[in-house]
């Protein structure tokens, strides 16, 4: 791969992940002030415990010298609790970094351009090529889009028996040639109870 091939493509992947993922940037920001914050408290507390002036809170002599009292028999449950929690904050920062944040979006292949649709705009065109196919009414084909999976629900006119096969067999062909970056496992389901047509 030369170099001017290989430059668009990586940038067409860098713009397709940016879109179909969430940006960790708010939670990054969040806990940048937070951090900011405490140890801004520290400083202030630090430099009026230095200059002889009395504390916003709690100096930070009478910090250390208290929190051994914290860890005593009466206090051990509060200690426990705040301990869990703190673990379980950090047991999900640990997954939100090592696990990407998915949106409800896929990714149409495209060495060249970056092109992506809503979950929604997927599940809207798949039970309108449903309806078409099996010519009916609006309002009798239902589509649900997941990452890998999409699943129909069509509820056809009475008395017009659909073959459930041959409209899954068209559905994955119509979504195979789409495309989709992840692939969708298509799936289809005809309803036993038909529909009155007006």
């Amino acid at each position: 791969m030369n170099n001017k091939t290989g430059q668009p493509r990586l940038y067409v992947s860098y713009l397709v992940r940016r879109e179909t993922h969430s940006s960790r940037a708010l939670i990054s920001i969040t806990l940048a002030l937070f951090f900011i914050a405490g140890l801004g408290y520290l400083a202030t507390e630090g430099a009026l415990s230095a200059l002889g002036r009395p504390p916003l809170v709690i100096s930070p002599q009478d910090l250390w010298e208290q929190t051994p009292a914290v860890l005593q028999e009466k206090y051990r449950s509060l200690v426990f609790l705040v301990g869990l929690m703190l673990g379980l904050l950090g047991l999900g920062l640990i997954a939100k970094a090592l696990f990407p944040g998915v949106l409800s979006k896929h990714a149409l292949k495209d060495e060249r351009a970056a092109y992506v649709a809503d979950d929604r705009v997927i599940a809207s065109g798949i039970s309108r090529l449903l309806r078409e196919e099996a010519r009916l009414p609006a309002g009798t084909v239902t589509t649900a889009v997941s990452k890998r999976r999409s699943l129909s629900t069509i509820t056809p006119s009475t008395g017009r028996p659909l073959d459930q096969e041959q409209m899954l067999k068209f559905t994955k062909d119509e979504v195979t040639s789409w495309q989709l970056q992840p692939r969708l496992k298509t799936a289809v389901k005809v309803t036993i109870e038909g529909r009155l047509e007006k």
